[in-house]
């Protein structure tokens, strides 16, 4: 960084770099919605990618008034709602603190954040929320679930100033949409079908699928090496740790499930890429790249696992997003206490090069307690919180469709289908079919 490329604190060259970013994490949101999309059946496609597409909308303006406040505004719980309304103080030529860019482009790249999050619980609780509850819910969760943990980990709050470290969301993002997934199909109860017994794992799409990933995987690249928020080796160092881990999980997950099913198949990988990405994003910034490997192999197999448990409990989570964010994410946050660089990089005068994000965190036994102990308050808040608030709206709204319209959910819904010509939606009806997730 030269003297010139930084003006009254803030450096174009970082400006740039975050405001790509900030990008790739936006486009995110519609990639989830063509992922989550081709998972479900074709009838309910267009409520999976309306579901994602709106939350682009309503939650961005949420953030732009009160949710930028809450997370990173003053106060040990929860940030002052006032603070900076509508991005107020918040000026395009003055950095943010402790940084290199302007206020509003670093309120803009979380933003994608609180965008994102939300929308990961769709997965979970397929075929089973009205659109207008839905949207109630979102808001609802950002406020009471999302920016609260914000503000823990990454606005000052009072978990932070403990030592706990979660460098692109961890706790923040994966820990709070996965274990509130659970809650919410614990709440919301299982499909019929699958009540009966039934299986509605046979993705519609495999290409979509695929697609969705790819453009996930694309985004990531911004969504963990954009956290460093400048354009430095902290950066480049977790967007190859991002990329390793996911090809690992791909080829340990893969071979799981070859072994297990007797066939090599696509969707397994998507599902693979996906937890690798999860289990590496806490720790992004603060382990080698060798390192980065190992976190694969564990993404890669115990995320696998774990979607293979709460299936023999006969959850009924149609996407297995707490299988994959869900235990990824505790599992990644916890092992930044294990996995972090050694204590010779607390010290950024004399770290060693190999070092990734000198002066942040060591892994010690005491670093593992912050963050076990962070763990399990974050997944019993987001758990018990998302539980109660599904269950209060469903006394006061009809959050559930009605099962008469399952077979014709978009039709009835939105009157939109996701492709023109013959169907045959009775063909749903008791579908028995060999799924494609690791319960397989």
């Amino acid at each position: 960084m030269t003297q010139m490329d930084v003006i009254n604190g803030v450096s174009a060259s970082d400006q740039a770099y975050v405001l790509s970013c900030t990008g790739l994490v936006m486009i995110m949101t519609p990639g989830l919605a063509l992922f989550y999309a081709g998972l479900v059946r074709e009838r309910a496609s267009v409520d999976m990618l309306l579901q994602n597409f709106v939350a682009l909308g309503i939650l961005s303006i949420l953030w732009y008034f009160v949710g930028f406040s809450l997370a990173f505004g003053a106060g040990p719980l929860v940030g002052n709602p006032l603070t900076h309304f509508m991005f107020q103080g918040l000026s395009l030529n003055a950095p943010w603190p402790g940084y290199t860019i302007s206020g509003p482009l670093f309120g803009t790249y979380q933003m994608m954040f609180a965008v994102i999050t939300p929308c990961l619980m769709t997965g979970a609780f397929a075929d089973r929320m009205n659109f207008g509850p839905y949207c109630i819910f979102i808001v609802l969760w950002v406020l009471v679930v999302y920016c609260p943990w914000c503000h823990q980990m990454w606005g000052g709050g009072f978990l932070s100033q403990q030592g706990v470290f979660d460098f692109a969301g961890g706790i923040v993002v994966h820990i709070t949409a996965g274990w509130s997934s659970l809650a919410a199909c614990l709440a919301l109860g299982k499909r019929n079908i699958v009540a009966e017994g039934g299986d509605l794992r046979e993705p519609h799409s495999i290409p979509l699928v695929l697609l969705g990933t790819g453009i996930l995987w694309f985004g990531w690249f911004g969504f963990n090496g954009g956290s460093a928020l400048s354009v430095d080796s902290t950066a480049v160092g977790a967007a190859i740790n991002s990329h390793l881990s996911a090809a690992v999980a791909i080829c340990v997950w893969g071979a799981i499930d070859w072994i297990r099913q007797g066939k090599a198949k696509l969707v397994p990988l998507c599902l693979a890429c996906v937890a690798g990405l999860v289990v590496i994003t806490p720790m992004a910034g603060y382990v080698s790249m060798n390192i980065s490997l190992l976190t694969g192999g564990i993404a890669g197999s115990v995320c696998y696992f774990g979607i293979v448990f709460l299936s023999k409990l006969g959850v009924d989570d149609a996407l297995d997003v707490w299988g994959v964010h869900g235990v990824g994410g505790a599992l990644g946050t916890m092992l930044v206490g294990v996995l972090a660089n050694g204590k010779e990089c607390l010290d950024k005068d004399t770290a060693p090069d190999y070092c990734v994000f000198p002066g942040s965190v060591a892994a010690s036994f005491e670093q593992f307690g912050l963050q076990a102990r962070a763990v399990l308050i974050s997944i019993l808040y987001s758990f018990v919180v998302t539980f109660v608030l599904i269950r209060i709206m469903m006394r006061f709204m009809k959050v559930k469709p009605d099962e008469e319209i399952f077979d014709f959910l978009d039709e009835e819904l939105h009157g939109e289908v996701a492709y023109k010509g013959p169907t045959q939606p009775d063909a749903y009806k008791g579908l028995f079919v060999k799924g494609f997730s690791a319960s397989g």
